[in-house]
């Protein structure tokens, strides 16, 4: 097995790095909101509203991108995060390009 250096930082939510490659996790939705949440873009903090599931039984919350949430929506067929609750989804990584390059992202199993 080997270790991420993101994984060796204080990392306050689920990313790509906590899963082994080819990993896929079964979780269940414990809640699904809008937190304010902090980003260092490497110059200074930012704060951003996003939407955030929390997993039952999981050590971080996953901050839910538009990709995601699309996923859910199609997966259970409600674009309301209140039906999502008590659901299992599947995590996994997946290589994705993003602001120019490419780069490791959570994804949800369709």
């Amino acid at each position: 097995m080997v270790t991420h250096w993101k994984k060796l930082t204080s990392q306050n939510y689920m990313g790509a790095y906590d899963l082994q490659p080819d990993q896929e996790v079964k979780v269940k939705i414990e809640s699904v909101k809008q937190e304010m949440v902090k980003f260092f873009d490497g110059k200074k903090v930012e704060e951003s509203d996003c939407l955030v599931a929390r997993y039952v039984g999981a050590k971080k919350p996953m901050i839910l991108n538009k990709t995601n949430c699309k996923i859910i929506t199609r997966k259970f067929g409600t674009p309301y995060v209140e039906e999502w609750i008590g659901k299992e989804i599947i995590i996994y990584a997946a290589k994705v390009k993003a602001f120019g390059e490419v780069t490791d992202a959570l994804r949800i199993k369709a």
